[in-house]
């Protein structure tokens, strides 16, 4: 692959990527920043805390081609299935157009598969027919409980598999992988946490990845590369 032509344009890699402001020190000002970046690029998404979703669905509602996402049992997964339906349902009713929802990793390190693969399947039912992303947080697991994650979000239902919260660290290669020989091209695959270049989005573009959660920061980085590559070609 040439470092230095895209090979999408700007226009299309910027409709893959769901600008976040998901820390817990996120202030009113980043996520306006966001806001502003996702506005200036069309970003595909724009994802903050719930907390701050009332100031993004009054800056966002003359752009309805921008969707607004919403996170469940974020960043721990560690919730009651009761707790996180709750939370899913108040985020679709506010207007969220996509929901990402971390699963229960220390059940899946418990071995507690059936419970996990139920709560994803209630909370796929409670956001119906909004696209529900599950999060599985590949740097806390072993390859094989990776395998096995993927199995499961791939059984239950859910529209997509995301690597990470952006909290606990990078996806690699090696974890694209490993999901990738797992399920193929059955589920779709997003990324979020690590991808601050071009070259690694695009190189996990060719492995398959067809959404990216990234921040303010390296998601104008990004496309300021990318449409420098592309104004010098």
């Amino acid at each position: 692959m040439s470092t230095h032509n895209p090979i999408i344009s700007s226009r299309e890699i910027a409709r893959l990527i769901d600008i976040s402001a998901v820390r817990a020190d996120s202030t009113r000002q980043d996520v306006e920043d966001i806001i502003d970046g996702a506005i200036k690029h069309n970003f595909i998404c724009v994802f903050p805390m719930p907390g701050m979703l009332p100031l993004v669905f009054e800056k966002l509602k003359d752009h309805p081609q921008i969707g607004i996402g919403g996170v469940v049992g974020f960043p721990s997964g560690g919730e009651t299935t009761a707790s996180k339906l709750f939370q899913a349902k108040e985020l679709k009713e506010a207007g969220c157009n996509e929901i990402d929802m971390v699963l229960n990793i220390g059940k899946l390190k418990s071995g507690m598969l059936n419970d996990i693969e139920d709560e994803i399947r209630q909370i796929k039912a409670a956001v119906s027919p909004l696209p529900l992303k599950v999060i599985m947080e590949v740097v806390l697991l072993t390859d094989e409980e990776i395998k096995t994650a993927s199995s499961i979000i791939l059984k239950a239902g859910a529209y997509y598999i995301k690597t990470g919260t952006g909290w606990a660290g990078a996806t690699t290669l090696h974890h694209i992988d490993l999901i990738k020989e797992t399920v193929g091209d059955a589920i779709k695959l997003k990324v979020a946490g690590g991808v601050r270049t071009l070259d690694t989005l695009l190189e996990m573009y060719q492995m398959g990845v067809s959404r990216f959660g990234i921040g303010y920061k390296s998601a104008l980085s990004i496309m300021e590369e990318c449409i420098n590559r592309e104004t010098h070609e």
